[in-house]
C-alpha cells in the first residue's frame, strides 16, 4: 500500500504483473494503484477504497476525486449502485403513494425506457446522457414494437421519473448533484401546438351531424353520445357514471333539466400477489399470474378509494375535484329519461348509467370504437386519427364562443389547474344550467328528432 508522505498527500505506486502465455512469451502489465483509508463504517470497521489506472496521472486524479467526496460527504460516493436496482426500489416507494395510472407510467419508464441503462452506475449519469435518453425515447405498440418518437406527455413522464430518482439518490448521498437540474422539461414546438389545437375540437357543424346520427340510433344506443357531446366529461367519468349521482328536476316553468355529480371514474387497476414474498421466483400460492393468487390485492397506494366492479375494472375518484356538478340541459335530460326507460329491464348490478346489456361496464376500447363509428356515420374526415376526448375541447370552445365566463367553464368541465381554479368563483346549478343551455341555441337541438324509445316503467331521481 502506498504511504502518505510528510505532507499527507497520498501518492499512487506502480504495480507490475507478468503473465506467461501458452507460447512461452512473457508479457508485463503496469498499473498504478492507491488505497485510501475511508475511516470506520456503520459497524465500526475500518474501510479502504482502492483506485487503479493505467497511468500515474489518471490514478492521482481518481485519488483526488475520492478524497474530495470524503471531505464533502464524509465518505466516497459509491460506484457500485446501478440505476436499474435503485430505480426498482424507487418504484416500490411510488407504488404506495401514486395514483395507479401514474404508477403505470413510471413503471413503463423504468422497465422499458430505462432498461438499456439499468447496469450503468448512478454517479456516471450526466445532463448530456439524461438529455439523450429523453430525446431518443421511443413509442411502442401492443406487440412491443417501436413506432417512432414518443409523445411529449410520455417524455414528460420520463423526465419526472428521472428527476425524482436522482433527487432520491442525492438525498441518499449517492451522487453529489442531480443531473436533471440542467435538463429542460420536454415541451411542444409552437407549430406542433398549433396543429394539435386544430385537431382537438370538432366544428359546430360536425357536432350537429353527430348529434343527429346519434338520435337516429334511438336513446338506448345514442344517448351516450349525446351525453359525451353535451357534457364535456372525460371518458372514464362517462363510463363510470353512477345512477345515484344523476338527479332530474324541473325549473319554474316546468322545463325538465338535470345535474350530475362527478364522483367516480372507470379505471383499470392491476392486481399483485398478496400471499407473501416469492422464494426463488415462486410465490407461496404457486401461481404465476397475480389474478390467480389465492389472496390477490389491488395495486393502489395506501388509503386509495376504490370500488371493484368486474374483472380488472374498478371505480376510482376522478382526476378533478370529487363532486363536480355538471348541468344536464333540458333536451339532454329528456333523452336520458328515455334512455333509462329503455334500459330499465337490463341487469345493472353496479348501478352504472351506461353499461353493456348484461350489466358489465363498457370498456374504453369498445367505447372508442363506437365513437369512431359515429364519426364515420357523420362523415368526419379521418376518424381513425380522432378521439372521443376531443369532445371536451369542443365543449370548451363552444361555451367560450358563446361568451360563457372562463371560470364557469372550468367548473363545468373540471380542468385540473389548481392555480386557476382557486381564483374562480363558485356557481350554483341555475347559473351553470344557463351556461350549458347556450349550447342548445348554438346547436339547434330542437331541430333534431329522436327515434322512438321502448316503453318501460322507470322512476328517475328528482331534485
Amino acid at each position: 500500500m502506498a504511504r502518505r508522505n510528510t505532507s499527507g498527500i497520498i501518492r499512487p505506486y506502480k504495480r507490475t504483473t507478468r503473465h506467461t502465455l501458452s507460447d512461452g512469451t512473457v508479457r508485463t502489465y503496469i498499473r498504478y494503484e492507491a488505497k485510501i483509508d475511508m475511516g470506520e463504517d456503520a459497524d465500526g470497521k475500518r474501510t479502504r477504497r482502492t483506485v487503479t489506472a493505467k497511468t500515474y496521472r489518471e490514478c492521482l486524479a481518481k485519488v483526488n476525486d475520492v478524497l474530495k467526496d470524503k471531505r464533502e460527504w464524509g465518505a466516497a460516493v459509491p460506484t457500485s449502485i446501478k440505476l436499474g436496482p435503485y430505480a426498482e426500489e424507487w418504484l416500490s416507494i411510488k407504488k404506495t403513494s401514486s395514483d395507479p395510472s401514474t404508477y403505470r407510467g413510471y413503471m413503463t419508464c423504468v422497465r422499458r425506457h430505462l432498461a438499456p441503462y439499468a447496469g450503468k452506475p448512478i454517479r456516471d449519469f450526466t445532463p448530456t446522457i439524461c438529455r439523450r435518453i429523453l430525446n431518443q425515447m421511443q413509442a411502442y405498440n401492443q406487440k412491443g414494437e417501436a413506432t417512432g418518437q414518443a409523445s411529449i406527455s410520455s417524455r414528460r413522464t420520463l423526465h419526472t421519473a428521472l428527476n425524482q430518482i436522482f433527487k432520491n439518490a442525492l438525498a441518499d448521498r449517492l451522487i453529489p448533484s442531480n443531473p436533471m437540474i440542467a435538463v429542460q422539461r420536454p415541451h411542444a414546438k409552437d407549430n406542433e401546438i398549433g396543429k394539435s389545437a386544430e385537431r382537438e375540437a370538432f366544428t359546430i357543424e360536425q357536432m350537429q351531424t353527430m348529434l343527429s346520427k346519434a338520435a337516429d340510433m334511438g336513446p338506448e344506443k345514442g344517448a351516450i353520445w349525446w351525453w359525451r357531446l353535451l357534457t364535456g366529461m372525460r371518458q372514464g367519468e362517462i363510463l363510470g357514471a353512477s345512477l345515484e349521482d344523476l338527479i332530474f328536476g324541473k325549473t319554474g316553468d316546468k322545463v325538465p333539466y338535470g345535474q350530475y355529480a362527478v364522483n367516480w371514474k372507470l379505471e383499470q387497476i392491476m392486481r399483485e400477489h398478496g400471499c407473501g414474498d416469492p422464494v426463488k421466483g415462486v410465490y407461496p400460492c404457486h401461481k404465476k399470474r397475480p389474478s390467480f393468487c389465492t389472496r390477490p390485492r389491488w395495486r393502489v397506494p395506501d388509503g386509495y378509494d376504490i370500488t371493484p366492479l368486474w374483472g380488472r375494472w374498478c371505480l376510482t375518484r376522478p382526476k378533478s375535484k370529487t363532486g363536480r356538478i355538471v348541468p344536464i340541459i333540458p333536451l339532454l335530460a329528456q333523452v336520458m329519461q328515455s334512455y333509462l326507460k329503455a334500459t330499465a329491464d337490463q341487469p345493472n348490478p353496479y348501478g352504472l348509467i351506461f353499461h353493456r346489456p348484461d350489466g358489465r361496464p363498457i370498456e374504453p376500447d369498445d367505447d372508442e370504437r363506437g365513437f369512431r363509428q359515429l364519426m364515420e356515420l357523420a362523415g368526419i374526415p379521418d376518424p381513425k386519427s380522432r378521439t372521443g376526448h376531443e369532445t371536451r375541447h369542443s365543449t370548451v370552445s363552444l361555451l367560450s364562443s358563446m361568451g360563457v365566463d372562463v371560470g364557469l367553464i372550468m367548473q363545468i368541465v373540471g380542468h385540473s389547474s389548481i392555480a386557476m381554479v382557486e381564483h374562480y368563483r363558485h356557481a350554483d346549478i341555475t347559473e351553470r344550467l344557463d351556461a350549458m343551455e347556450t349550447m342548445d341555441e348554438k346547436l339547434d337541438l330542437k331541430a333534431i328528432s329522436w327515434a322512438p324509445a321502448k316503453s318501460s316503467s322507470h322512476s328517475p331521481a328528482t331534485l
